[in-house]
């Protein structure tokens, strides 16, 4: 499971590090090697290990081809897809360009543990996110559960 918020910074080759903490959360026997980078939703990247990525995968190929929604889903998602086949050995991945524009990514970075994914955020972003949502996190939370 990952957890937590990390600053940090992106350097100019578009490589950047993975906290120690979560690349050793991950039990390598069960999730495998490697990532897999996405675009995801609210302009933040979504980081995937591997098995994850399986089961994420199998779901959205269940979709439907004859729903509008559900192609024009598929295409915009799995066009964007980087493999990760693992880390440098300073605990580094390299980002497209492609994925760094979609989330808007300059050098300031936040990588935030969400459960079973890891999201990858502009600084600025993800204050502007904070602001937006932080202060209804409670009015949230009642909703959901």
């Amino acid at each position: 499971m990952f957890t937590g918020q990390y600053q940090h910074t992106i350097d100019d080759k578009n490589r950047l590090a993975i906290p120690a903490s979560l690349r050793d959360s991950i039990d390598v026997t069960k999730e495998g090697r490697g990532f897999v980078l996405t675009q995801g939703l609210d302009r933040c990247l979504f980081m995937f290990t591997q098995t994850t990525w399986q089961n994420i995968e199998a779901k959205i190929e269940q979709l439907p081809l004859s729903n509008a929604k559900a192609r024009n889903f598929q295409r915009l998602f799995f066009s964007t897809i980087q493999k990760i086949p693992e880390c440098d050995p300073q605990g580094r991945i390299l980002i497209s360009q492609l994925l760094k524009d979609y989330a808007k990514i300059k050098k300031n970075v936040v990588i935030v543990g969400v459960s079973n994914r890891i999201e990858v955020w502009d600084e600025k972003n993800w204050k502007d996110f904070n602001i937006e949502h932080g202060k209804a996190f409670e009015e949230i939370a009642e909703g959901l559960f």
